[in-house]
């Protein structure tokens, strides 16, 4: 299975199997993967965004890498941390929509900076990929951070939310 790694981590693209496994028996996919326990992290609003990218996974299963949730895996602890979703594959400006979590006990130690950057790194090195693209709401501060120490720049608001591109 392909894998991206950092230092600390892995990343994992989430096959539609996979991701049914995460929103339906945590523990189950845990165990896929030889990793210590996930049950109870998962929320339902989190649920209902991994369905949805579930959806589209099946809509383009040969290009699930574009469409998934890739679960984020420290290496010293081996267990799930959070994930970096991809919104789909470049479009038109050859532009990469990315998501990300982080689960509460693990916020606040740089991991998902280290996963933005090991993402964007990789990302850059894929055909029809000039710049990369995340959205956050205009009070999750944490999240801002988190942009700006990866290399991101804000480009555009609207009412509620801050536009952030890599280039």
């Amino acid at each position: 299975m392909f894998e991206l790694y950092s230092k600390r981590l892995r990343l994992i693209p989430l096959n539609a199997k996979y991701l049914q496994l995460l929103i339906e028996h945590e523990n189950d996919l845990a165990i896929e993967f030889s990793l210590h326990k996930l049950e109870g992290i998962i929320d339902d609003e989190l649920k209902q965004a991994l369905d949805y990218r579930r959806s589209k996974v099946l809509e383009d299963e040969e290009n699930y890498i574009w469409h998934t949730n890739w679960l984020i895996v420290c290496k010293e602890q081996n267990c799930a941390i959070g994930g970096i979703l991809l919104k789909g594959m470049p479009n038109e400006r050859q532009e990469v929509v990315i998501g990300y979590y982080t689960f509460p006990s693990f916020q606040g130690r740089g991991y998902m900076t280290e996963t933005i950057i090991t993402m964007i790194n990789w990302l850059h090195h894929q055909p029809n990929v000039q710049s990369i693209i995340a959205d956050t709401e205009k009070d999750n501060f944490a999240s801002h951070r988190v942009l700006e120490k990866a290399g991101a720049t804000l480009y555009k608001e609207t009412e509620s939310l801050y536009y952030w591109r890599f280039l």
